[in-house]
Parts: structure tokens; sequence; C-alpha cells
């Protein structure tokens, strides 16, 4: 089996996995056809030419505990039915992992027993919300707020990556193509505070609610301003829709009566640590000193903390004070680690080990699609 990079001689190829994976209808040989992103990573057969599986890599980058790690983003993961079962789609993934190219993958799976087995664990949730316009009303209006139509998007894309920093795992954006800069068109509206916060909205007339796509913020008062300026759509609508916020969002905390609202909790994606070295040296540990040493799969890793200087080393012949598997080494690292104790998939050799402390429950949150 031959694991490299589509070519746009390869389109044909991936035309077809496409169509029969995910039930496309496509017309094979259509000299516009295109590779769908930059980066397609494929299973060949070893003729080069016949293609397994393959799936779409996308470069970016995530905010971490107040730094960047470099991200594989992987979407539209495919295998020919006549040819699952066969390790095309492992071969892939061993690939992206022992090349080492990034410091985390994140992808949002169909089934996350599957990608489990492939290193990937859930590393979020969410929350959408339903609630009806007069469970704000506590919230003063105001209208000091700017519609993005195109011209100001440095200052848009400035207030997002600020607001990012605050969650763990959210993307880094460096274009706007996240938002609709045609907004009468596209009927998506991004309105923008200059204290720190944003919200795209769109409306829904039939059902008398405005649907918030995203809402970011980055203080209490930048919070109560947006909230305050989408009271100005209760005249016309009944109830204001949040379909993604994060699972401790302190938008609840202001709202009157929660059981007036429908509120649920949704799991966002799952991610996999590439360069598990790099993500304990990245990692802002919460004590000046300390130490552990924690195996991951076949890894062992000594940590020491010493004046907030954080020293890695790789060492096969310790003793760890924690024993897991990749995957929930991945969620421990980037979502912090609660209820140690009754996870079946972490064995314990020393329970006053320093680990306890140093990686307590995180923020994350990510939504941005790929």
């Amino acid at each position: 089996m031959i694991i490299r990079y589509l070519t746009q001689d390869d389109v044909r190829e991936h035309d077809k996995i496409t169509s029969q994976a995910f039930s496309y209808s496509c017309e094979i040989g259509n000299p516009d056809s295109a590779l769908p992103c930059e980066k397609v990573l494929g299973a060949f057969d070893d003729d080069n030419k016949t293609l397994f599986a393959d799936f779409e890599l996308t470069d970016r980058k995530c905010c971490y505990d107040g730094g960047i790690l470099t991200c594989a983003a992987i979407g539209g993961v495919a295998a020919k039915p006549e040819h699952r079962g066969k390790g095309a789609v492992k071969a892939l993934f061993s690939h992206l992992f022992q090349k080492a190219e990034y410091d985390i993958s994140i992808l949002y799976p169909f089934s996350e027993e599957y990608y489990r087995k492939l290193g990937y664990e859930r590393v979020g949730r969410c929350l959408s919300a339903e609630i009806p316009f007069s469970e704000l009303s506590d919230i003063n209006r105001n209208t000091d707020v700017t519609l993005y139509e195109g011209e100001n998007t440095d200052e848009l894309l400035s207030v997002y990556n600020k607001c990012a920093r605050n969650y763990n795992l959210c993307f880094v954006r460096d274009s706007a193509e996240a938002f609709s800069d045609k907004p009468y068109f596209s009927q998506k509206y991004t309105y923008i505070r200059k204290d720190g916060a944003f919200a795209t909205i769109e409306i829904d007339r039939e059902k008398s609610r405005v649907s918030v796509n995203e809402i970011y913020f980055d203080s209490r008062e930048s919070m109560l301003g947006i909230l305050g300026f989408l009271r100005n759509f209760e005249s016309n609508q009944k109830t204001i829709c949040f379909r993604k916020l994060p699972e401790n969002t302190p938008i609840l905390k202001v709202i009157r009566e929660l059981k007036n609202c429908d509120i649920k909790i949704h799991n966002t994606g799952s991610a996999a640590i590439l360069n598990m070295e790099k993500v304990l040296k990245s990692h802002k540990y919460p004590v000046r000193d300390g130490s552990f040493t924690l195996r991951a799969g076949g890894d062992t890793f000594a940590v020491s903390v010493s004046g907030g200087a954080v020293e890695v080393k790789k060492d096969p012949s310790l003793t760890p004070d924690l024993i897991t598997d990749p995957g929930t080494a991945s969620r421990i690292l980037l979502c912090g680690i609660e209820g140690a104790e009754y996870d079946p998939n972490i064995t314990i050799n020393d329970p006053h080990s320093d680990f306890f402390e140093m990686f307590p429950p995180k923020v994350s949150f990510f939504t941005d699609c790929f």
C-alpha cells in the first residue's frame, strides 16, 4: 500500500471514492472537477493508481493555554466499500501520526468509538439554548455595534482571535472566510462591538426566532453589551437560539428563569496529540514546582517544573505515576483531568503524584468547519 498526497491527476479516483462513500452524485471525468482542498492524503494500491481511501487535511492553528499549537484538521474521511476492513484508513492515520508534522489533530467523528481506536478522544462539549427574549429583560438594550460588510475585516479578526484565546483548541482565524461580507444577500449578519464582542445571526421569520450562529466576548461588560444589542430584535421575534455555546457559558447566568429555556448538550469533536512532548512543554502548569511521569501508549515522559521552567524527557525506563492510552492522554492534556479514579482507561500507580495538581479542568471550545 502506498500513502501519498493526491495530485490533480488523481481527481478521477477521488471523485469515485467520494461518490461511493457519501452517496454523492458525481460526473466522473468532468474536466472542471478539482480536489476539495490543498492537501488530500490517499492510500493507493501498489500500482500507485487505484485509490482505496483518502481524507482531506487542512492546516490550522489552535489556541492552547495562551499559546498556539499547529493542528491537522481532518475531514471527508472516505473508503471505497469494496476495500473497507483492509486497513487503508488506519494506514492513513498511522502515516499522519508517524510523520508528526503537527502538534495535534482534530476531527468531527461520525463515531467516537471508531476514531478512539485510531487515537482520538472526545475533547469538548457545547450547549445549544433556545431562550424567550423575555428571559433576557434584565439586560439593558443598546445599539453600540457595527455591521460587518467586508471593510472592517482586521477589526473583526482582532476581536475574534482575542476572544478565542479564552478557550483551549479554539481555532485561530487569519481570514474572514467564516463570515459573510455580503450580509444583505446571505442574510447572515455579523455585528461587532468595540469593547471585544461580536455575534453572527440569522432570522427565522417562520419560527419567530433569532438564530445566533456564533457569539464571542472577552469580558462581562462586552457580554452584556452584545446581548443588550440582540434584545433589539425582540420587537419582531419571540425567541433567541444560541446554536453553539461553551459548556460553562456565563450567558446562562444572566437568564431569569432557566426552566423556561430549551437547553441541550452536544459533543463537539475529537482530538489526538501527535507531538506529546511539545504539548507537555506548552501546557501552562498551575504550580511552580513539581514533577511526574506519564506513560501514554508505548511512550513514557518525565516532566519536571521548577520556578516556572518546564523540562520534558522521554525515558522508557522510568516507572510511570499514571498509565493510559494515547486518546485518554490527549483528553487529559488538552481538557484537564477530572474523575481519574473512576476512569477505566487510567491506571494510577502513585495517587499522590504532582500530576493531579498540574492538569485541572480546562475550558475547551471549537466549532470551525473544515
